[in-house]
């Protein structure tokens, strides 16, 4: 099993979403992340986005939101995922 400290970030990750879009981050969004963004729920107003950066592990959930968009360059090389498994292994 995994710590709170790797678990939150992945349970916040729309929440971050929602969050970031609060802000210029909307314009970075693939048309199909904007289409999820209304079906969860659409972009928090500044007591929402407020309430969330008060949170354990929020600036985490923040960092992982941007590195997922970050992985949607299709011109980026994508480790194997014994890469990963090896990480998570070391961290469980």
């Amino acid at each position: 099993m995994f710590s709170d400290a790797v678990l939150e970030p992945i349970r916040l990750h729309v929440d971050a979403k929602r969050c970031l879009c609060a802000t210029a981050y909307h314009a970075r969004l693939s048309a199909d992340s904007v289409r999820s963004l209304q079906l969860q729920g659409g972009v928090f107003d500044a007591d929402n986005a407020r309430a969330f950066l008060a949170k354990p592990y929020a600036q985490d959930a923040l960092a992982l939101r941007r590195w997922d968009d970050d992985a949607k360059d299709a011109s980026r090389v994508t480790p194997p995922l014994a890469h990963y498994l090896d990480i998570a292994a070391n961290i469980a």
